[in-house]
């Protein structure tokens, strides 16, 4: 009898709370109902049951469909700048904050972004975005670019330009990659839904960077690195492509004028190079410096998610010190390649170029990397051997031999460049 009491006291308590709820939610709400499938209204005596007229005639209005369209409107900007308001306001806090509570790692953070943009940076990236806009300007561009012309086709764009974009994104990586789609885009060699089409396949690392700093530096195989190139470069074109049937193709593209497709000059490029590369090293530094913060506030193994998600370089940092599953890891890090390459790239392009199937692409470009990856995997016995190699610290910024080669290349591009321009003068004052 005791036990029972017990039982029931329970109940006793949350009675008061359940007469409530249903005097003043559930039975309105069913009265609510009842009415609705009447023609009642106040002041009426006589109560007709009419079914769900009330409701064909409501929908049959036209401010009905007005109103729900304001509604979601409304409920639409209100969520997303809400949101994104109190993320920047959270970002700006968690930063202030950080450098108060770990100042010394966050000068580590600082000076090893400017050492990578004061050296590989500036030497790799800088000469490739002078050399990606000349190459679009003249007509050396379609005559490079033909090897990868099967590629673009798999990917869906058949335009000539969309093998140059990809061999500027397979040599010089994204950054380069994104400036030349968005000056194809400009002369008129690409529509912008080709130029979002094409991004996916040429937004990834550069091959400097994954083969001699992730494979050769962090990872101790530049075999390893090889194969981390071949995997990132191979799932973005697949990811390419699947996308670019899903969403309908890429639609034809309707080719300039010879005479409408300006010459660019070299002190425009060279301008227009400096101001972009300052505003991607503003991108590397901060959010470099957010990932170390969140490596000092999380444990080791935890540290590599935010890393990854927040900046490229950091992440392939943070996931070679963890071990057996550094490689994995690493090409995760790739995969992802964070919110600072996807700021990076939204900063080159015009809005009228869509980053949607980019963002896309790194949801399905994940799991097919991954799985690529593991399908090239060395054996047990090497990946051993590479991993055995690790130092306790890794030096992430480090000039490697490459950059020689690239600079080469952008002083030979600049030399075709400026004479056509100028074989392009006289040929034209003769013919005059």
């Amino acid at each position: 009898m005791v036990r029972k009491k017990k039982s029931l006291y329970g109940y006793q308590m949350i009675l008061p709370a359940i007469l409530i709820y249903v005097v003043f939610f559930i039975a309105p709400a069913i009265y609510g109902v009842y009415y609705s499938l009447t023609d009642w209204t106040i002041g009426k005596s006589s109560v007709n049951f009419v079914g769900i007229q009330n409701y064909i005639k409501v929908f049959q209005e036209s401010e009905l469909r007005k109103a729900i369209g304001n509604t979601f409107l409304y409920t639409f900007v209100v969520v997303v700048f809400k949101n994104l308001f109190g993320l920047l306001l959270a970002l700006a806090m968690f930063t202030a904050v950080l450098v108060f509570a770990a100042p010394q790692r966050c000068a580590d953070a600082l000076h090893a972004g400017l050492v990578l943009c004061g050296g590989p940076l500036l030497v790799s990236l800088f000469p490739f975005l002078i050399v990606s806009a000349l190459l679009m300007g003249c007509g050396a561009g379609p005559l490079l670019g033909f090897a990868f012309q099967p590629a673009a086709r798999v990917i869906g764009v058949r335009a000539k330009a969309a093998g140059s974009v990809l061999l500027i994104g397979f040599l010089g990586g994204f950054a380069p990659a994104a400036a030349a789609a968005v000056q194809a885009v400009r002369t008129g060699q690409l529509t912008p839904r080709q130029a979002s089409v094409l991004l996916p396949a040429c937004v990834c690392s550069g091959p400097s960077f994954v083969i001699l700093t992730v494979g050769e530096q962090m990872l101790g195989s530049r075999a390893l690195g090889v194969r981390l190139f071949a995997v990132q470069l191979l799932a973005g074109y697949l990811t390419a492509a699947v996308l670019c049937r899903m969403q309908g193709g890429a639609g034809q593209c309707l080719p300039a004028k010879a005479e409408d497709i300006p010459l660019p000059t070299l002190d425009a490029v060279v301008a227009q190079a400096a101001v972009t590369y300052l505003k991607l090293c503003g991108f590397v530094l901060y959010f470099r410096l957010l990932a170390a913060g969140a490596e000092t506030l999380l444990p080791k193994p935890w540290s590599v998610l935010p890393a990854m998600l927040l900046e490229v370089c950091s992440g392939c940092d943070c996931a070679s010190r963890t071990g057996l599953w550094a490689s994995t890891l690493c090409c995760a890090a790739l995969s992802v390649q964070g919110a600072s390459v996807i700021l990076q790239v939204r900063t080159i392009c015009p809005p009228e170029v869509s980053l949607g199937p980019l963002l896309a692409a790194r949801v399905l470009h994940l799991p097919l990397s991954l799985a690529l990856f593991w399908l090239v995997m060395p054996g047990t016995e090497q990946a051993v051997q590479a991993f055995s190699t690790l130092s306790g610290r890794v030096a992430v910024m480090h000039r490697v031999p490459l950059d020689c080669a690239l600079l080469a290349f952008a002083v030979c591009c600049i030399t075709v460049a400026e004479l056509q321009k100028r074989c392009s003068g006289q040929c034209g004052a003769l013919h005059d």
